[in-house]
């Protein structure tokens, strides 16, 4: 954000970006249970806190190279 201002363009990606991770969650051969949402939405929560955190102690990357999933 520009000097903290949500500007409405980047409202849009945001929202583009939530409704992505919704659509993924109640459509496909998958269906998610409330309670798998959730699970869903705490992983994503935990990533950005994690992100959040190396970005204030000053790290460049935000993920670690030989992570995988």
């Amino acid at each position: 954000m520009e000097g903290g201002k949500m500007t409405p363009f980047r409202m849009q990606v945001l929202m583009d970006v939530a409704a992505r991770v919704v659509k993924l969650m109640v459509t496909g051969a998958w269906h998610l249970s409330f309670e798998e949402m959730d699970i869903v939405l705490n992983h994503v929560r935990y990533g950005i806190e994690q992100s959040k955190k190396r970005n204030e102690e000053g790290e460049a990357l935000d993920v670690p190279e030989n992570s995988r999933t």
